[in-house]
């Protein structure tokens, strides 16, 4: 997940209805620029896939599920109604760098799902290695979403609301899926995160064939 990244994310809020009601952007602190030691320019390495401790993805889906736009192949209109509680149509986002981007918003609670296709690089879940440190504060957990090895990370301690999941799909293929809400009160967002990326990875598979 890249600065860039985040302040797109950031916007997306501020913009929000819901945002505003809250009076703009007060109660969400700016995420601060993470340090070079967890985040690095994807592209600037010529290493093959995987590296710096990724591990390799068994049984890899194909290229192919990630090649069109994540607003129409990444999550059904059902799933995005369990996730959000409403039917929301997605929104294609143009300025984001790992690729295809999609972003759904419950303006009623303040909810955002975003899903990158992150393909434009094609590092993987390399991009994402080696492990922040967990004195450093910040999240950064290795897990597993319907089988297939994954990251969870969040900005900072104190910014609960926000969690990304990076699943890698291939070696050299990855899917990010990003959670925002108003608060952290309806639970773990990691956890809730995690759960959104199993949605989205069902839906891969079975554009698969799987």
């Amino acid at each position: 997940m890249t600065a860039r990244t985040r302040r797109v994310l950031w916007r997306g809020v501020c913009l929000s209805a819901v945002a505003v009601m809250l009076g703009g952007c007060g109660p969400y602190p700016q995420p601060p620029v993470p340090s070079p030691t967890t985040t690095r320019t994807i592209g600037a390495t010529t290493r093959v896939p995987p590296y710096a401790g990724a591990p390799a993805v068994r049984d890899p889906l194909p290229v192919t599920v990630v090649s069109g736009e994540p607003c129409t192949t990444a999550l059904t209109p059902g799933q995005v109604r369990q996730v959000l509680g409403a039917e929301v149509m997605g929104k294609i986002d143009r300025e984001e760098s790992p690729g295809r981007t999609c972003l759904w918003e419950n303006r009623s609670t303040g909810t955002i799902i975003r899903v990158a296709f992150a393909t434009r690089h094609r590092q993987g879940l390399s991009a994402v290695y080696p492990a922040r440190s967990p004195d450093e504060g910040w999240v950064w957990r290795e897990l597993r979403v319907a089988g297939f090895p994954a990251v969870a990370t969040t900005p900072e301690p104190d910014q609960p609301w926000y969690c990304t999941v990076v699943v890698g799909l291939a070696d050299d293929v990855a899917v990010e899926v990003s959670m925002v809400t108003r608060t952290a009160s309806s639970g773990d967002q990691c956890t809730l995160t995690g759960q959104t990326a199993e949605l989205v990875v069902a839906t891969l598979r079975k554009r698969a064939g799987r």
